[in-house]
């Protein structure tokens, strides 16, 4: 005994979406990042009820915890997730054996839905954003989905040749981005309705309010935080715009 480290690798669910990413299962990745996934040593693989050569491994059952949509859709592939998470585990490296995997709906996360955009740097962002949501610590969101947003809007305003920054280069603020793309979107006649046409007009100020959160009240510099309650409402509005502006790019065709 002792060749193995029996460990497993931290930030699990993200470094085995990548796994899932780079073998052909991206769509199963994508699931699992969205989940709490929990491991539990259960001790000599052989005693568990892993026979075989397994004397010196350990066996561990595994716990996926997230929305109901992530979960029933892996429960319809659990054989074959017990067989990937198994490679990635490597038991000639650990000595960790997987048992069983178990699945549990999570009652109270926030729901949330970021526009969905393939570079990395925005991968990185949501993987960091719905981790922290699912562990119930919105107030770690408050930086990434400031970074996420302003990336998000400056990428919709290049698209609309709107510009992002002054005739001196300086980046506009992330607001400022948003009141041009809503003006865009209203002098393209984008909107059924008056009240989103209105709503938006006030998101300006909203969109500064939360320049001022990030700045004051998030974990970007050395603040008192804002507490939970009302960093899940920030998010809650913040994610909403985001969406309402990719359905925007989705089914509208824009000059």
């Amino acid at each position: 005994m002792g060749q193995y480290d029996y460990e497993i690798p931290e930030n699990f669910s993200i470094q085995f979406s990548g796994f899932l990413q780079q073998n052909g299962a991206g769509e199963i990745g994508m699931h699992i990042r969205n989940c709490d996934v929990d491991f539990d040593d259960v001790g000599l693989a052989y005693y568990a009820g892993l026979r075989g050569d397994n004397w010196d491994k350990h066996a561990v059952d595994v716990a996926i915890v997230g929305r109901e949509e992530d979960v029933l859709y892996l429960k319809n592939v659990k054989a074959y997730l017990k067989d990937k998470i198994q490679r990635f585990l490597r038991p000639s490296k650990s000595g960790l054996l997987v048992r069983n995997i178990d699945f549990m709906i999570s009652g109270n996360a926030l729901e949330i839905n970021l526009p969905e955009e393939a570079e990395e740097s925005f991968d990185i962002l949501s993987a960091d954003i719905h981790d922290a949501i699912r562990k119930n610590e919105p107030s770690l969101v408050l930086d990434s989905l400031h970074t996420y947003s302003v990336r998000y809007i400056r990428k919709l305003c290049d698209t609309h040749a709107i510009p992002i920054s002054d005739s001196s280069k300086k980046a506009y603020a992330l607001h400022s981005l948003v009141g041009m793309l809503s003006k865009y979107y209203r002098d393209n006649d984008v909107f059924q309705s008056d009240f989103v046409s209105q709503t938006l007009k006030m998101s300006i100020s909203v969109f500064e309010r939360f320049n001022a959160i990030r700045n004051d009240n998030s974990y970007a510099h050395d603040n008192d935080i804002l507490n939970n309650a009302e960093a899940t409402y920030v998010i809650s509005i913040i994610t909403a715009t985001l969406q309402l502006f990719q359905e925007i790019e989705k089914i509208k065709q824009l000059p």
